[in-house]
């Protein structure tokens, strides 16, 4: 088991018909969320979307770990 957390985001534009799907490491939800409003290649006219939090097995699986913003989709 991790102490390492992680959040999938979903990302829409308010411009066209683009989704995107983040995997991003975070403390929380709304952390992971500020952290993704930065990140380079979003969709125009971002939209957030705080999903879910990821399981420890999910964590390993796509090997996140500190820091991580891992586009999914």
């Amino acid at each position: 088991m991790t102490d390492l957390k992680a959040f999938q985001v979903e990302v829409t534009s308010e411009t066209d018909d683009s989704h995107q799907i983040f995997f991003i490491a975070a403390e929380t939800g709304d952390a992971a969320v500020a952290a993704l409003r930065g990140h380079l290649g979003l969709s125009p006219g971002p939209v957030f979307k705080l999903q879910r939090r990821l399981s420890d097995t999910e964590i390993d699986l796509h090997q996140i770990g500190p820091g991580t913003i891992f586009q999914y989709l």
